[in-house]
């Protein structure tokens, strides 16, 4: 295995594991109708390097494995919005070059996203489909904010595409 293919593989699990951290840090707010899961601000780096989705992916897969409280159904779900999401988000920013746009793609790839949690919720818990959307859209929304603003500031400092490369 190549150096650069194994500092892929690292940084990748150091994501992953930091995305588990703060999913629990802030447990409270991560899952439900109205949520802000602020780990999914982690999902920005998207927007700065392809190469931090696999981070992403497995973050969700482990946090939704430990801390969900509806079960191993959230797993796919928590999958269909941030693999589907930012493959969607890392499609259309093949083609974009302006980093603020790319953040607001990515914010918007996911947030829309929500709308398997929002299915989720609805047969699970019987919640109303169309305002836990719009709940979850506007916390997802929220996170993507927050992480669009941390990671702009954090890529003046340090050039967030050339670390992972």
């Amino acid at each position: 295995m190549s150096g650069n293919k194994l500092k892929i593989i690292i940084m990748n699990a150091i994501l992953a594991a930091i995305y588990v951290v703060i999913t629990v840090m802030f447990a409270k707010f991560s899952f439900g109708v109205i949520q802000v899961r602020i780990a999914t601000a982690l999902y920005q780096l998207v927007a700065f390097n392809k190469k931090y989705y696999w981070g992403m992916v497995m973050g969700v897969f482990i946090a939704n494995l430990l801390m969900s409280p509806f079960g191993l159904v959230d797993i796919p779900v928590g999958l269909g919005v941030t693999g589907l999401g930012l493959a969607v988000a890392i499609f259309i920013n093949s083609r974009v070059k302006n980093i603020n746009v790319r953040l607001l793609v990515v914010g918007l790839c996911v947030s829309f996203g929500m709308i398997f949690v929002a299915i989720e919720l609805f047969y699970i818990s019987k919640a109303p489909f169309l305002i836990t959307y719009v709940y979850l859209f506007c916390g997802q929304l929220i996170a993507q904010a927050i992480g669009a603003i941390i990671f702009k500031i954090v890529n003046r400092a340090v050039n967030l595409h050339e670390i992972i490369n």
